[in-house]
């Protein structure tokens, strides 16, 4: 259920979570602990901030340790879907994976990384192993991720109690991104919140410019979650076959695989991912034809001339006419 904070403690929030200056935003988490309600509605709030102010005072103390400034190898480039596969310690769930073998790492002082292959998909699939004395890094790496791959249940706890809510889909996300003007835009439609509602809600918390993204399973609940730094992972149980694997990833994304074909009726390359229920506009935006005609799809080798409206399916292979 949402915390219905007073407003003074949303006053204060809103201060933290605009300014950046480590000291300071730790100074009002303070302020807003000491001010908010302490109850069993409040529980998961309370432990987020907790991890927020305990983060806050490491990084003040790293800080100044510092005397030069170092890339953060554990800060890494994604490219494509960007999996973390969490275990707990060191077993052979990343070698049964991926092929990559892991008795030559003792200790991790960067992050491992192999691909997943399959279905005509790569995932970037890095290893956290939750136990391993490095756990801060690690933490980085699941915050990362677009999916986590969770190959020991012992690492949920864990991961919870870092203000990480675990979910099987993507359809309970929110998302939200400060924005200097423009008000609050929404992108997206839940059929659990009124939009009425919800702009009055983000504005109780200081958001009267962003950009907020809504799945449709989700609630102010999980608006509130994002607002406090509980951010969402979607996560699924690994099976260790390659190929069913790469599919429940996609599934819990929400993505499909769409080909393009070329002039002469032949695969482009490898496939585009787009959201379920897309498009054939929807490719031809994501491949930069402005003026669409109609399409070329190729489903279950039968060939039919379809829309802009025409809604796609995993594996459809089209190609696009301006």
């Amino acid at each position: 259920m949402v915390t219905n904070l007073t407003e003074e403690a949303k006053a204060i929030w809103s201060k933290a979570i605009m300014t950046r200056d480590p000291s300071e935003k730790l100074r009002l988490l303070q302020l807003f602990f000491s001010k908010m309600p302490h109850h069993k509605g409040t529980e998961k709030l309370e432990v987020s901030i907790k991890r927020q102010m305990a983060s806050l005072k490491e990084e003040i103390a790293e800080s100044k340790k510092k005397k030069a400034v170092r890339k953060d190898v554990w800060i890494v480039k994604k490219e494509g879907i960007l999996a973390v596969v969490v275990d707990f310690n060191f077993t052979d769930s990343f070698h049964r994976l991926t092929g990559v073998n892991m008795s030559k790492y003792e200790v991790f002082s960067r992050p491992v990384v192999a691909p997943i292959k399959a279905l005509d998909v790569t995932l970037q699939t890095y290893y956290a192993p939750i136990g391993a004395g490095n756990f801060r890094n690690f933490l980085k790496l699941i915050k990362q991720a677009d999916v986590l791959i969770i190959a020991d249940k012992r690492a949920i706890e864990l991961i919870e109690n870092e203000g990480i809510v675990l979910v099987t889909n993507k359809r309970r996300l929110v998302e939200i991104s400060r924005m200097p003007s423009g008000g609050i835009r929404i992108i997206g439609k839940s059929k659990n919140i009124n939009e009425e509602e919800l702009r009055k809600f983000l504005k109780s918390y200081g958001l009267e410019n962003c950009v907020i993204k809504l799945s449709e399973d989700a609630t102010l609940d999980d608006v509130e979650d994002y607002i406090f730094g509980r951010m969402q992972k979607v996560y699924v149980f690994p099976t260790y076959d390659k190929e069913k694997d790469v599919r429940n990833v996609l599934n819990a994304l929400g993505l499909i695989r769409v080909y393009t074909l070329d002039s002469s009726g032949v695969v482009e390359g490898p496939p585009l991912l787009v959201n379920e229920n897309s498009t054939a506009q929807d490719i031809a935006n994501k491949i930069s034809i402005k003026n669409m005609r109609f399409a070329y799809l190729i489903r279950d080798n039968i060939r039919i001339k379809v829309g802009s409206n025409f809604v796609l399916k995993d594996g459809d292979k089209i190609r696009i006419v301006p």
